[in-house]
């Protein structure tokens, strides 16, 4: 990650650190190689939902870093929602420079095809760069 991020706000779980970077842009920090269950995708939904108003536009980036998502599973969990308008997801963007992982990201936006614009980075200036614009279009 080149990035040197402004944290604006921030919430550490252990296994996950979630930073609101700029307003409406919430980054997920991976903190260990773990696969993520239901218990701990509930505690990401309420630590997300108190960093930005759900009821605006906002986007997430997944910053798994160099470490290696698991399985599959992962990916599905943290793109998830019931659709765009409902959840005012704009965008998402992952970022990793693990091979596996990246290959595992890809494979999955490829074959499950997000609802929300979902695009893989190598760092997080990248991904930066890619949501701005996502998120002025709804402006």
């Amino acid at each position: 990650m080149s990035a040197q991020k402004k944290i604006l706000q921030k919430i550490d779980l252990g296994f996950v650190c979630l930073s609101l970077i700029k307003p409406n842009i919430v980054c997920v920090d991976c903190l260990i190689e773990e696969t993520i269950d239901v218990e701990k995708g509930i505690k990401i939904l309420e630590a997300f939902k108190s960093l930005v108003n759900t009821e605006t536009p906002h986007a997430s980036i997944i910053n798994i870093s160099n470490l290696y998502a698991p399985s599959k599973d992962f990916f599905k969990f943290i793109v998830s929602q019931r659709s765009p308008a409902k959840d005012n997801i704009v965008a998402r963007a992952v970022v990793t420079t693990n091979p596996a992982s990246r290959l595992d990201g890809q494979n999955f936006i490829n074959f499950f095809k997000p609802l929300t614009p979902t695009k893989l980075f190598s760092t997080l200036d990248e991904a930066i760069a890619w949501i701005e614009p996502q998120l002025n279009k709804v402006d």
